[in-house]
């Protein structure tokens, strides 16, 4: 039997969600949809997909139930991006109705994001647990298994991983291995390569980890002083892959392609 899949995209039109070092939620949950879609459609049969919007739209929320209950989905997955100054990946189901369906779904999703995060830098879960329970409308109203992701904080230093395009399309993909793996779709005769970052370096050629010391220490999106994109916080830890000279000074390149300072006065490096 063809398995129906609705993927809702976070908010949308009037409604730009989460905003923070320049991205906009409903931005960022578009292209973390189209993502998964496609790679749903380059690698897997037996199903066919819908998404509660194509563009800067805004369909309410019970609209967005209304429309997977209506075309009888089997999954209905909706992603968003987090805000709050927090850190991580967490995801959601009903905290009265969910079924074991739902909760098998949020497993099988949680398992294969996180690790595609951490295939960029050490991210964890937020506050250590990421199954969550809510009475999200979304989820109370939707007839079929439920989960709704929250991918990352975006007025955070989490914010550096989710303006990097690679992260996204990672993250897509990963969303989309979840379903596959609940459904239990068949896989293509010839599938693509599983998702990982390319353009970037593989974590077998990491150097170390650096671990920042001080509050709002910039990072920057090429090895230029002036390319500064945000801040992160103190206690993050980024994956090293090399160390290059700035001028007369040095900076670490992070495996999720951003640059932060290697002074030792603002980060410390612990060699792998």
């Amino acid at each position: 039997m063809i398995k129906r899949i609705f993927w809702d995209k976070g908010h949308g039109g009037q409604d730009a969600g989460a905003v923070g070092n320049g991205l906009q939620e409903k931005q960022l949950t578009h292209e973390i949809v189209e993502y998964a879609m496609d790679f749903l459609s380059s690698n897997y049969t037996g199903f066919i997909q819908k998404t509660s919007r194509t563009s800067d739209t805004y369909p309410s929320l019970t609209e967005r139930a209304r429309m997977a209950n209506d075309w009888n989905a089997d999954v209905f997955v909706s992603v968003h991006i987090n805000a709050g100054g927090g850190s991580g990946y967490e995801s959601y189901v009903h905290t009265t109705k969910a079924s074991k369906a739902s909760i098998s779904l949020q497993n099988y999703l949680n398992n294969a994001i996180l690790s595609a995060m951490r295939n960029f830098g050490n991210i964890k879960a937020h506050g250590g647990d990421m199954v969550r329970e809510a009475n999200y409308s979304v989820l109370r109203n939707t007839n079929a298994p439920a989960v709704l992701t929250e991918n990352l904080y975006i007025d955070s230093s989490d914010s550096m991983y989710l303006k990097n395009e690679q992260f996204l399309k990672a993250v897509g993909q990963a969303h989309a291995i979840g379903v596959a793996k609940f459904l239990n779709l068949p896989s293509k005769s010839v599938p693509s390569k599983t998702p990982t970052p390319v353009q970037l370096p593989a974590k077998s050629e990491a150097i170390g980890t650096v671990k920042v010391l001080v509050d709002d220490l910039w990072y920057y999106n090429k090895p230029d002083w002036n390319a500064k994109v945000g801040k992160v916080k103190k206690g993050d830890v980024f994956t090293v892959v090399n160390k290059i000279k700035v001028n007369t000074a040095y900076m670490y390149h992070l495996i999720s392609g951003t640059y932060i300072t290697a002074a030792t006065k603002y980060v410390k490096f612990t060699k792998k």
